[in-house]
């Protein structure tokens, strides 16, 4: 479809057969493209089974009245409404940018994996996305087309008016009788947008009208060319990623620093980070990538950073603070904040088996002067050295779960059991599991939030 007419009835009709989880959100300001997808979705489901999520920026002084009118289209609707407040700050990429930050670390967290979130991105969304990435130099993976369907963070993110008009949608939605908010400051040409969509693709429609055509023609070459490139990068990186995520960064003498580019943001892409700007993927390949063997150099970017240990690239969140530990006796996956998942899994045979019950365990963070005898090994080791010798990275080492009886260091989390604590053979034991993220295996239970 070109977006000459609104046919985007028919996406909303299939897409729905395919989300079978409910409810489904939609990211709703209140402006005519996301008002079309709320009452779109509430004519073809229970209201019930359909929640907006409104995202209160705070930049206009209009934007509580905004908030104001989409709870009560919401109670009209008899659909769900959450309105969310975030703090936007015009450091970094700019407003723009800080400001779709905050609504995806919304979206994020509040609609559950597995379910639906439902956006209003229209065609000439598309457009001048492209020519402003065109005017900022982007390479081919920048220009490439938004999709209509993409998957975030195990979240489905849809876009049934993707290739829909804009003059479309607002004579689809006059017909259906809607009201929405006009945001002034949209035309404020101050902003790189607005200039593009006030000033710019106009003049450009007068000498050529179907440019609208056109462009989505070539975007789609793009699109398919960008495939192409993401299937040889993800060939690559089954060679170099290692089983913590972490990216080789080795055998790169031969490649532009363009390949490199495209390497580690299709990396940043499998690791669920916002895509990078040119600016910060030049960073990463200068400062992280080309730094000095002994560096530790470290390029931040949106909610963590990337870094580098020895010779491979790290996507290091932003740490969270540590909270309580949690208690040492659970076979079941607990959540210690800011640590990683834990548990005790009882085994019969495998190595690395604690010996005894656990009833007076418990799980610690290293304080400094900790030492242990390693199964396996000749001598008593500090725990400095022996995290050293493990080659755990260096902002790992003061989160790494420590398990003591009493006063008596027995384990450093999956890494080593102390020689006394040792199960002998064929003695059934304890084994501790550690992980950073969420397990996904089965286990009886699941305890906290991730």
């Amino acid at each position: 479809m070109t977006g000459s007419g609104y046919a985007a009835g028919e996406r909303f009709d299939a897409w729905l057969s395919d989300c079978t989880e409910r409810p489904v959100f939609v990211g709703y300001s209140g402006g005519v493209d996301s008002q079309l997808v709320l009452h779109e979705l509430c004519s073809r489901l229970p209201p019930g089974d359909v929640i907006a999520l409104h995202i209160n920026h705070g930049l206009s002084p209009q934007a509580d009245d905004w908030q104001a009118h989409c709870a009560q289209y919401c109670a009209a609707l008899g659909c769900g409404f959450e309105a969310h407040s975030v703090a936007v700050s015009a450091q970094g990429e700019g407003l723009e940018a800080a400001a779709r930050q905050a609504r995806y670390r919304i979206f994020l967290s509040r609609v559950p994996p597995g379910h639906s979130l439902w956006l209003g991105h229209h065609l000439d969304d598309q457009l001048e996305t492209f020519m402003l990435r065109l005017l900022r130099g982007s390479g081919l993976t920048g220009l490439s087309a938004m999709s209509d369907q993409t998957s975030r963070q195990q979240r489905l993110m849809l876009r049934p008016l993707l290739t829909t008009s804009r003059v479309s949608i607002e004579n689809r939605a006059r017909q259906l009788g809607l009201h929405w908010i006009t945001d002034d400051s949209n035309s404020d040409v101050r902003f790189d947008r607005n200039f593009l969509r006030e000033q710019v693709l106009p003049l450009i429609a007068t000498r050529w009208p179907q440019y609208r055509q056109t462009l989505s023609r070539s975007l789609g070459h793009l699109d398919q060319a960008a495939r192409e490139q993401q299937r040889q990068l993800d060939l690559e990186l089954e060679h170099r990623l290692a089983h913590d995520g972490a990216l080789k960064a080795v055998q790169l003498d031969d490649w532009s620093a363009e390949q490199v580019q495209a390497l580690i943001h299709r990396w940043l892409y499998r690791q669920n980070v916002r895509s990078p700007s040119e600016a910060a993927l030049q960073r990463i390949v200068r400062e992280v990538v080309n730094a000095r063997v002994d560096a530790q150099p470290e390029v931040a970017l949106g909610d963590g950073s990337v870094r580098r240990f020895r010779t491979a690239l790290y996507w290091v969140p932003n740490p969270v603070e540590p909270s309580d530990s949690p208690c040492a006796v659970s076979e079941d996956w607990q959540h210690w904040p800011g640590i990683g998942w834990l548990r005790l899994r009882r085994a019969a045979d495998e190595p690395g088996r604690l010996r005894g019950e656990p009833a007076g365990w418990r799980w610690q963070l290293r304080q400094g002067g900790e030492s242990l005898w390693p199964a396996g090994r000749s001598a008593r080791r500090d725990l400095k050295r022996l995290l050293q010798e493990y080659r755990l990275p260096p902002w790992q080492r003061d989160r790494v779960p420590l398990l003591f009886s009493g006063d008596q260091l027995i384990a450093v989390a999956n890494l080593a059991v102390d020689l006394a604590w040792q199960a002998d053979s064929g003695e059934p034991g304890w084994v501790v599991d550690w992980q950073s993220s969420k397990p996904t295996g089965p286990s009886r239970h699941d305890n906290g939030d991730d």
